[in-house]
C-alpha cells in the first residue's frame, strides 16, 4: 500500500509547467483512484484527482453564482429602485467577503 503519492495540479501553472504536490489519501480514496486509472478512462492517478479537483472548483462557482442568484432575486432590474433591501445587502457583503478571502461558507 502506497502511503502517499506525487500528483500534478494545475494550480499555479506557470508557461505550461505543473507544479508537483504531496498528496495523502485513506486507502478508500486510493483504491478508487487505482481503479479510475486501471479502467482505461486516465491514464495516472494525477489525472483523476486533477479532473476531481475540476469538478469541485465548479461545484463551488455553480453554488456561489446561486447564492449571489438567491440574493439578488428580489431586486427590479427594470426600472424600480434596483437596490436589495438591508437583509440582501448584507449577505451580498459577506459573500462578497467570503469569495475576497477565499473562505468557504459553511
Amino acid at each position: 500500500m502506497v502511503d502517499e503519492c506525487w500528483i500534478r495540479v494545475d494550480k499555479d501553472r506557470v508557461c505550461g509547467k505543473l507544479k508537483l504536490m504531496n498528496v495523502s489519501l485513506p486507502s478508500a480514496l486510493e483504491d478508487f483512484v487505482s481503479s479510475q486509472v486501471k479502467s482505461g478512462e486516465f491514464d495516472d492517478a494525477g489525472e483523476v484527482v486533477r479532473q476531481a479537483l475540476r469538478l469541485l472548483r465548479n461545484e463551488q462557482q455553480a453554488k456561489a453564482i446561486e447564492e449571489m442568484r438567491a440574493a439578488f432575486a428580489g431586486v427590479d432590474a427594470c426600472g424600480g429602485k434596483g437596490e436589495p433591501p438591508a437583509q440582501d445587502r448584507a449577505l451580498i457583503r459577506n459573500l462578497i467577503r467570503s469569495h475576497r478571502s477565499g473562505k468557504r461558507r459553511a
